[in-house]
């Protein structure tokens, strides 16, 4: 079982939000100084959204926080990106007999606009969005909802492979689950305990996923029963045909 993050793992949230700062600097007439702290105050998103937007609201002298966060979450599915060579590397893991979730933090109606766009809801088994299930990485419940949505049981052991050393990294140890961290180019904190395996991009991950042997860091998954109306839990997994057909319709849709 490996349990991938969303945001700056499978998809390019750093891109998709810096095509909104410009956007949204575009519709009110604000200039590149006020993009660079748009950049800059975002923190590649690891800052709470209702806070960022207060301080967006403060600074550009906006009626209501709530209205311009809402505007940005609808409008953030639609400039976020997944790479053909994610969706490609996630069935050939799933055709290896893998079973692959989502785990992320955020409000419902954003995250899961990013998952169903990118295509990404076609190549996993199941998701766990803490807007919907109302828990928040780096718990360690978020991860067994996951698992549970794939209709498998964390003591089954697995991965957790993410961007983030807190959320996703510590997060997926505290779950019992061996980590891969998906570097991006950065150094590890050298305060916390190293992960598993360092790669730089997903694609690699998956990489390492499909090479290891089986048996190494986890044991046969333990199958469980998954309640059919528990929210934020979708399982998908179909035959190896059909995945593949689906990959290429996602492509095509892809605007």
């Amino acid at each position: 079982m490996a349990l991938f993050d969303l945001d700056n793992t499978l998809v390019d949230r750093s891109e998709a939000f810096r095509r909104w700062a410009v956007e949204f600097c575009a519709d009110h007439g604000l200039s590149d100084d006020a993009l660079a702290w748009l950049i800059a105050t975002d923190q590649d998103g690891s800052v709470p959204r209702d806070w960022f937007f207060g301080e967006v609201t403060d600074r550009f002298g906006l009626a209501s926080a709530d209205t311009t966060w809402g505007q940005y979450r609808r409008r953030m599915p639609e400039l976020v990106s997944c790479p053909e060579e994610v969706l490609e590397s996630l069935t050939l893991l799933r055709d290896d007999g893998w079973t692959v979730a989502i785990v992320t933090n955020g409000q419902a109606d954003n995250q899961l606009g990013k998952i169903r766009r990118t295509g990404l809801d076609r190549c996993v088994d199941a998701w766990a969005v803490s807007g919907e299930v109302g828990i928040r990485k780096p718990a360690r419940e978020i991860f067994e909802a996951a698992a549970r949505g794939c209709g498998l049981d964390l003591r089954g052991g697995g991965w957790a492979i993410g961007d983030s050393p807190v959320l996703d990294v510590e997060g997926g140890r505290a779950a019992g689950l061996a980590t891969l961290w998906v570097s991006r180019g950065k150094d590890w904190p050298a305060e916390l305990a190293p992960p598993d395996r360092t790669v730089t991009d997903v694609v690699a991950a998956v990489q390492v996923l499909r090479d290891e042997d089986s048996g190494r860091y986890s044991c046969t998954a333990i199958r469980t029963a998954k309640p059919a109306d528990e929210p934020g839990l979708r399982p998908t997994r179909g035959d190896a045909a059909s995945r593949s057909a689906a990959v290429t319709d996602i492509h095509r849709q892809e605007s």
